[in-house]
C-alpha cells in the first residue's frame, strides 16, 4: 500500500506541473521533465520480466541495455554535445549545419518522415498514449472505420496494456515514442538506445510485434540521434512543420479547445495547394486533448470533402510497419480513404460546438488525477 501511496503522491505532484510537460516545441524554454524530481540516481538492476522506473530515463549499466548497445556501432555516429533539456542556443546559426537539429535548425534529414506524399492526405497521429481517455478516442475512430498512427510511450504501454492491445487489435499503426518522453538530444548515446529499446520491448510484450516507426518527443532530434535510431532499425517520423495543433497547451490553459479547432480549420483552405499531404501533431494523454479531438477536430475533418485521412504507414503505402511484417495493419488499395468521411450517420451526436464547451469545463487536476489513479494498478 505504501508503494501505491507514494506513486499517487508523485502523480498528484505531476498533475500540478503538467502545464509545461510538453514545453515549447520551438525553444523548450519552460520544459519540465515528467519525473525528474522523483527518479532515483542510484542504479538498481531491472528484475527479470520487469521494466525500468516509470517516466525515468533507464539506467544504461543494466545488463539488458548493455546487450542492446552491441547493436550500434558508435564509431559511425556523429559527435555533437548533448543539449540541456533540448533547449536551443541563443543564436541557432552557430550550430553546425550538418547537425540538422530539427528543433533549433528546422532541418529535415532525407530519411525523416514529415508528410504524406499525396496532396490532400492527412497522416493522422496521436502521441503519448495509451491513457484512460484513449478508449474514448478509439471508440470515435472505430465508429468512422478510421485508423491512426499511435506513438506509444513505453511507460504508458506497461501501465495500460489492455488499452494498447485494443488499439493494435483494431488495426491501428503502433509506433514508438520513447520510454520516458525526454528530449532526445539531451541524452547520451547509451541513453538513446535504452529509451528506444525498452519501449520496443514493452510494446512487443503486449502486442507481439516490433514497431519500425518512432517519433522523438517534442520533435527533438538531430543527426546523432537519427543515426542511433536508424542503426536500431527505426524510421524517424516527425510532423509537417507548422502543423502542430497545440492541443497539448489546453490542460495548462494557454490554449482553448476552440483555438485548437480554429488552428486546424485554418489549414484546410491551403492543403489542396500543397505539393504533398501533411502530418499533424495531436495527443491522447490528457482528457482535454481527447475531448478536442473527438468533439472538435475530427467532426470538422469528417465534414471536409476531399480530405483523405490515413495512418502514416498507409499514406506511405507501407504494408509492413513492423519488423515481423503487417501484423494487424491492413494496407488499403490506392485511392481508398481510411475513414467514413461525410457519412452523417456517423457524426458525433450533440454537435461539435456543444461538446467543445463541455470539454473545456473538464478540471485539469481532476482529469490528470483520474488518469494516474487508473494507472496505479498497472505499475
Amino acid at each position: 500500500m505504501s508503494k501505491k501511496l507514494s506513486i499517487l503522491a508523485f502523480s498528484l505532484s505531476l498533475s500540478l506541473s503538467l502545464v509545461s510537460a510538453h514545453g515549447n516545441h520551438g525553444s523548450f524554454g519552460a520544459l519540465e521533465k515528467r519525473a525528474a524530481a522523483t527518479c532515483s540516481k542510484t542504479y538498481t538492476p531491472v528484475a527479470a520480466g520487469s521494466y525500468p522506473a516509470i517516466d525515468c530515463v533507464p539506467f544504461t549499466q543494466d545488463p539488458q541495455v548493455q546487450e542492446w548497445l552491441k547493436l550500434v556501432d558508435f564509431t559511425k555516429t556523429p559527435v555533437y554535445p548533448t543539449s540541456v533539456d533540448g533547449a536551443c542556443p541563443p543564436d541557432p546559426s552557430t550550430l553546425p549545419k550538418d547537425r540538422c537539429w530539427w528543433t533549433c535548425q528546422k532541418c529535415e534529414a532525407p530519411d525523416d518522415i514529415t508528410s504524406c506524399p499525396t496532396t490532400g492526405t492527412w497522416g493522422v497521429t496521436y502521441d503519448d498514449g495509451p491513457s484512460p481517455d484513449s478508449e474514448r478516442l478509439y471508440d470515435t475512430l472505430k465508429a468512422h472505420d478510421q485508423k491512426a498512427t499511435l506513438f506509444i510511450v513505453g511507460s504508458r504501454a506497461v501501465s495500460y496494456k489492455a488499452t494498447l492491445k485494443r488499439a493494435y487489435d483494431e488495426g491501428h499503426h503502433i509506433a514508438i515514442h520513447t520510454w520516458s518522453h525526454h528530449s532526445m538530444t539531451s541524452l547520451t548515446n547509451e541513453q538513446v538506445v535504452a529509451e528506444l529499446k525498452w519501449t520496443e520491448k514493452a510494446i512487443f510484450d503486449v502486442i507481439g510485434v516490433t514497431p519500425l516507426y518512432w517519433r522523438p518527443p517534442f520533435g527533438d532530434v538531430d543527426n546523432r540521434v537519427r543515426d542511433i535510431a536508424k542503426q536500431l532499425g527505426f524510421k524517424t517520423s516527425i510532423w509537417t512543420q507548422g502543423f502542430d495543433t497545440n492541443d497539448w497547451n489546453i490542460p495548462g490553459k494557454t490554449a482553448t479547445a476552440q483555438s485548437v479547432v480554429d488552428t486546424f480549420k485554418s489549414w484546410l483552405p491551403k492543403i489542396q495547394g500543397m505539393a504533398t499531404g501533411f502530418i499533424v501533431l495531436q495527443h491522447d494523454l490528457f482528457p482535454e486533448e481527447v475531448d478536442v479531438a473527438i468533439n472538435g477536430i475530427l467532426p470538422v475533418a469528417y465534414e471536409t470533402k476531399g480530405l483523405v485521412m490515413q495512418p502514416i504507414a498507409q499514406c506511405l503505402k507501407d504494408g509492413k510497419p513492423y519488423k515481423e511484417g503487417a501484423g494487424t495493419f491492413k494496407l488499403l488499395p490506392d485511392g481508398k480513404n481510411n475513414n467514413s468521411t461525410n457519412d452523417p450517420s456517423k457524426q458525433p451526436k450533440g454537435g461539435a460546438g456543444n461538446a467543445l464547451v463541455a470539454g473545456t469545463q473538464t478540471a485539469v487536476i481532476a482529469g490528470v488525477t483520474t488518469f494516474f489513479l487508473a494507472g496505479i494498478s498497472g505499475i
